[in-house]
């Protein structure tokens, strides 16, 4: 997360490597194809990494929606688009955008398409031609709540209804109340009075979009849904959730207990050999539990983490934003109290003081329709209030001044695994404006600084970028640059992995940099690009997997949340043409001048360092440890019994069923409310395109981006040899930072911005399926097609200089020095040893996979544990045996470089109109690829083994032999994870196993690991191709526990069939949730063609799916015993493995036989 900007989500899954967290399947893309990630809640693993980590492995993108999050991951590639107003100007309609561009519509033909509402006064509606949308403001009249209602022209594909709703909130200490409370409002509410609502939602919705996010300054609650009825229902579950909690009832005083903290007393026990239990008294422990309360332990785990939270508090000394908003959950600042302070009348307080109509943002989006019944619908909850001007006024966020005459600097230590040198890390954090720049910080002054932050550090070849990074100094770039969606922007910069005679040095670099570039300047290419690639990421409206319409809300927050106007958040026409006209009459001077202002002659800056500390970890369990030793110490039997009765009480309210009258208050969907047929794209396939024999061209039409195309080009990689095939992740990375034979890697930078919209690189192992198959049928699968692939989009007229970019990089990419090298080499080592820290469950369930199916192996050896140390093998090789290592490098440039037509495959999606432009660029590029023959065609990877899969099968068992792991890293919380195939060799996996699976996750695994034992999240799927099922937590606070709760998974969906619990509700409820997960949300054209692409390269056929689907939908109970059985057969059986990421603390006190591996 960007250091002025962190967000926590309830559905706590951050994504996102943002540190280079790859995803848990080599080819996640095929909408979950390969495995079962049956909910939003599990779209933790892509949006965790959101959520406190900035996602910077492109670092062409800066989009505001990514720096206001965290995350979910939606990543916008930086992207040119300076000829895209000239096209759009055409009189015919041109492509692109402006008044004469194809899809433009003017408010006077909508204007009779106005919701209105006699609660609600409107105050404004403006047509926005680049989002094909309209947006109307409103105020409510009796509350004064502010309201804003999005509707797209056109609703083409069953789009996303998005509402959500804001309310400011401003911390005053370091206790969390914010995000706790956030946490704790989806615990029930007057009108839906179970005890977890939101699970409920979890367990059987359509919903494409359910989440809660603390900021530093406000609380979001965001839903989306496709279905009328459900959007329906999930609004008005959260409007009862933030305006009628439970939580800060009487009744309700334990939510604060599960979700924030509370003390238990941990029994000290020992059971003889009959099996008698003895109780100790005097070795009782006191203890301290809580969902947010381990969720911290575990961001404040991560380095960065830290280092962003105690910059802040020096940055920001009189304002909120110097408060963890998430919470500290060690207390580490006496004087603004921590998690453990937390009481229930201050919890109650700070709700009171901020939810209120008066201080919420609303907005919806969705048809005329959609937007009136919402407006009915939170009128029904708004006119119970008043207009409390008080309440706005106090939450009113207040700027920090710059009144710093000279920096501060400070040094923190941080766990580590040693205290050896080079270690340390070093940030500098300027604070940008304060309340005297409010004139000057304006719309087109935010594009300003986004430009010159894609100036400064935005590719490889930017100069503060690249110095650094040549410097030596460091191994990655840290702080990121530019972090807006504040009140206040911030930019920040440094390096990790530095050594401390190199911290004074490098913190002099910094700004000797900074100064060379005011002296130098930027070139008017240079800008010109850069502009382009902020031009393109403002006008692609949709790139993620998350709804456009929580894009859009999720950026009017950044003005709207200050009571500023918040169209110019995404209405960026006038500000950016008033920025290119600066650009014209000042050029460089123009972004020299706020180098200078706001930097160099800036003072009020923080100087951060972080230095590695090997006894830190062990220190801090110590003091905790005391310190609870002490207090149980000092406190009365009948206080020690207190705390024993709150905790009994929790536990019989967590174990305890909500009561069927309860559980039919929640608002549900039935079986006729779900489509019986699933989403399919459309897929034109070409072989022998253009007349080139053995070419083949795939080609999806997707609307939603005019005027833009995406083109996908493979080149199979199946010639590198196996003793290389290790360094291929190495090579994507080295091949976005290389030169080509025909120009410099700042040449080539400079001509993907001027003229695409971002060209990424991608390593793909598809698995190669029979497409006449119905059924799923488990397989050890040793066929599949090895691809490197270069992903583009650029508008349709630029489609040439796209292609000769992307052939330029295939064919002629020349190896870095063996400085270079070793820098990459650096950089990815870091990215994963922090990833692992922060998304310690994906690479558990990468290790775990791997032990079982040679396809995962692979997995494994590019992106996981293994990669990790293969690339400390692979820094000493480059150092100690250079030639012979820089050999290898050219001889895997090579045997991809010298690509047939017949090795390749180019897949294309825009609309008609776009795929239509791009034919000439297209045949001509087809044209220059070279002839194949039918001798040298590739062989058929669904016939043929692939050549790497036999030895990749002798190496699994030697690197992942089935057995139990403990893998060591720095943390204070636990990644716990169980894992083993279920269904054998040639057995069928049907579609019945979906709901079985989506009820144990969501019921037991859910209320037995996340609420009682107080794990921040927890996950369980299955590989419908090959049988592998895993459980796995998500920053746990324990070990053992969480492995017996998952030894009793099946005993628990047993004894839930033999006492009746399994309902038909129940299994249609889990039915539901199962095709909500497999629907997903609307996709955005890019996808929508990578999808329709993959599903017919890995051979999967829409009726193989379709069949799926109506297994699901035909789930009976006898599934769920069949079930049950394969969950009690794997807690049994030898060939079950383990992997726990944790501390060796932790690991030892487990007291489990592990093997092993230490990566901190």
């Amino acid at each position: 997360m960007p250091l002025a900007m962190r967000k926590y989500n309830d559905n706590d899954n951050d994504d996102n490597n943002d540190l280079e967290m790859t995803p848990i399947m080599i080819t996640p893309s095929e909408d979950n194809e390969s495995h079962l990630y049956l909910d939003d809640s599990e779209i933790e693993l892509q949006r965790i990494a959101k959520k406190y980590k900035q996602k910077h492995n492109d670092r062409h993108s800066k989009c505001i929606y990514n720096l206001a999050v965290v995350g979910t991951g939606v990543l916008l590639f930086s992207i040119s688009i300076f000829s895209m107003i000239h096209v759009a100007s055409k009189e015919n309609g041109g492509f692109g955008w402006g008044k004469n561009s194809k899809g433009y519509e003017s408010y006077a033909n909508i204007k009779d398409k106005v919701p209105m509402h006699s609660a609600f006064q409107r105050t404004r509606s403006k047509y926005l031609p680049a989002y094909q949308a309209t947006m109307h403001q409103y105020v409510h009249v009796q509350t004064q709540a502010e309201f804003i209602a999005y509707v797209p022209t056109k609703n083409d594909g069953n789009p996303d209804k998005v509402f959500g709703i804001s309310f400011r909130t401003k911390p005053t200490s370091d206790n969390g109340v914010a995000h706790i409370l956030e946490h704790s409002v989806l615990n029930g509410s007057t009108n839906y009075p179970s005890k977890d609502p939101f699970l409920q939602l979890l367990k059987g919705s359509l919903n494409t979009y359910l989440n809660a996010m603390t900021y530093n300054d406000r609380t979001v609650y965001p839903v989306a849904s496709r279905n009328v009825k459900d959007f329906h229902n999930l609004s008005s579950v959260y409007l009862d959730a933030v305006f009628k909690p439970r939580c800060v009832t009487p009744e309700g005083d334990w939510v604060l207990q599960q979700e924030g903290w509370r003390y238990e007393i941990k029994p000290d026990t020992t059971t003889d050999a009959d099996g008698t239990v003895t109780t100790n008294i005097e070795g009782e422990e006191l203890i301290v539990q809580g969902v947010v309360y381990s969720e911290m332990k575990g961001v404040y785990s991560n380095p960065l983490s830290l280092l962003s939270r105690q910059t802040d508090r020096y940055l920001y000394p009189d304002n909120t934003y110097g408060f963890d908003s998430g919470g500290d959950p060690s207390n580490s600042n006496p004087n603004s109290g921590g998690i453990t302070t937390l009481t229930q009348e201050q919890f109650v307080k700070f709700y009171k003081d901020h939810y209120h109509p008066t201080n919420s943002k609303i907005f919806v989006s969705g048809t005329v329709e959609d937007v009136k019944n919402t407006m009915d619908l939170v009128d029904g909850y708004l006119k119970e209030y008043d207009y409390d001007p008080v309440i706005r006024e106090q939450s009113k966020i207040k700027y920090q001044s710059k009144k710093q005459a000279h920096h501060t600097y400070h040094s923190i230590p941080y766990a580590a695994s040693s205290d050896e040198d080079g270690q340390h890390m070093l940030q500098v954090t300027w604070l940008l404006n304060d309340e005297k720049d409010i004139k000057k910080f304006t719309p087109m002054m935010d594009l300003a600084l986004k430009t010159l932050d894609y100036l400064l550090i935005g590719t490889s070849s930017s100069p503060l970028y690249k110095r650094l990074i040549d410097s030596g100094m460091g191994s990655n770039i840290i702080g990121y640059g530019l972090s807006p969606g504040l009140l206040q922007q911030t930019f920040a910069v440094g390096m990790k992995n530095v050594k401390k005679m190199d911290i004074a040095v490098l913190e002099n670099l910094i700004f000797q940099i900074l100064r060379d570039v005011v002296a130098d300047g930027f070139s008017s290419e240079e800008i010109e690009a850069a502009l382009n690639s902020i031009e393109f990421q403002l006008r692609e409206v949709q790139t993620g997997s998350d709804p456009a319409g929580i894009s859009i809300f999720l950026k009017l927050l950044t003005k709207w949340n200050y009571d500023f106007d918040p169209e110019p958040a995404i209405d960026f026409e006038k500000p950016l043409k008033k920025l290119k006209s600066t650009i014209k009459s000042q050029g460089s001077k123009f972004f020299t001048s706020i180098i200078q202002t706001y930097l160099l002659d800036n003072n009020h800056r923080v100087h951060m360092e972080l230095s590695p500390s090997s006894t830190l970890d062990t220190d801090t369990s110590s003091r905790e440890k005391i310190l609870l030793q002490r207090l149980k110490s000092s406190l009365r039997s009948d206080q020690i019994q207190d705390i024993k009765g709150r905790a009994h009480h929790l536990h019989s309210i967590q174990e305890s069923d909500d009561t069927l009258e309860v559980q039919n208050m929640i608002p549900s969907l039935k079986m006729s409310d779900i489509d019986r047929k699933g989403v399919e794209y459309d897929l034109d396939v070409v072989t022998n395109a253009y007349g080139k024999p053995f070419a083949t061209v795939t080609k999806t039409v997707a609307s939603g981006s005019p005027g833009i195309v995406y083109i996908d080009f493979g080149i199979d990689i199946s010639s590198v040899p196996w003793n290389n095939v290790s360094l291929l992740p190495f090579i994507v990375t080295m091949l976005t930072e290389s030169d080509t034979k025909t120009r410099t890697r700042a040449e080539l930078d400079r001509l993907e911005g001027l003229h695409t919209g971002g060209i990424s690189i991608s390593l793909e192992l598809v698995p190669q399926n029979d497409n006449e198959e119905t059924d799923y049928i488990t397989k050890n699968n040793k066929h599949a097609w090895s691809v490197l692939f270069f992903r583009g989009k650029c508008t349709v007229d630029k489609s040439g200089e796209m292609l000769d970019l992307i052939k330029d990089m295939a064919e002629n990419s020349l190896p870095v020095s063996q400085e270079k090298v070793m820098q990459i080499i650096q950089q990815k080592i870091s990215s994963i040893e922090s990833s692992i820290v922060s998304s310690g469950h994906a690479y558990a369930v990468k290790r775990m996979h791997a032990r079982y199916d040679v396809q995962s192996f692979f997995n494994e050896k590019w992106y996981g544990i293994a990669q990790l140390q293969e690339l400390k093998n692979f820094l000493i090789k480059s150092e100690t045996n250079w030639p012979h290592f820089q050999s290898r490098i050219e001889k895997v440039i090579t045997s991809f470089s010298d690509f047939k037509a017949a090795e390749v495959i180019i897949n294309l999606t825009g609309d008609n109109a776009a795929l239509a432009a791009v034919d000439t660029s297209v045949r001509r590029f087809v044209s220059s690829l070279r002839e194949s023959s039918e001798q040298s065609n590739l062989p058929d990877f669904f016939l043929t083994d692939h050549p790497w899969i036999e030895n990749a099968t002798e190496e699994m068992a030697k690197i992942v032999p089935i057995k139990d792991e403990g893998i060591l890293i720095s943390s204070q919380v636990s990644y716990v994870g169980v894992g083993g195939i279920i269904f054998q060799p040639g057995e069928k996996i049907g579609g019945q196993i979906c709901a079985p699976l989506q009820f144990l996750k969501k019921g037991y695994l859910w209320e037995t690991v996340r609420a009682k034992n107080g794990a921040y999240g927890v996950m369980a799927g299955l590989d419908k191709t090959d049988g592998f099922f895993y459980m796995v937590s998500y920053r746990d606070p324990q070990v053992t526990a969480t492995i017996e709760a998952y030894n009793n998974a099946g005993k628990y969906l047993s004894d839930e069939i033999t006492n009746g619990k399994i309902t038909k509700k129940s299994i249609t409820t889990a039915i539901i949730g199962c095709i909500g997960a497999l629907d997903g949300s609307a996709l955005p054209p890019r996808e929508v063609g990578w999808t329709s692409f993959y599903r017919w390269l890995s051979g999967s056929s829409a009726v193989k799916r379709q069949k799926w689907r109506d297994e699901v939908l035909g789930t009976k109970r006898s599934d769920f015993q069949v079930f049950a059985q394969k969950l009690h057969t794997l807690s049994k059986s030898a060939e079950a493995s383990i992997a726990v990421i944790s501390s060796d603390n932790q690991l030892l006190a487990s007291n489990l036989r592990l093997s092993r591996i230490d990566v901190s």
